[in-house]
């Protein structure tokens, strides 16, 4: 995962439009499908070398 990706707004798991924000998470514009943002499962932190310790 990349800084862009990361930042990146969720897109609809119905039909893969990308959601807008609202209050507490995110609306699809298209069909209204609502994901709320503890419902999200943020992917963990890279937590090993860098290029400097190799």
């Amino acid at each position: 995962m990349d800084d862009l990706t990361a930042g990146a707004q969720p897109h609809c798991p119905e039909d893969d439009i990308v959601m807008r924000d609202i209050p507490g998470g995110w609306e699809c514009p298209h069909c209204g499908h609502v994901q709320q943002a503890q419902d999200v499962v943020i992917p963990p932190e890279f937590d090993g070398p860098d290029i400097h310790d190799l």
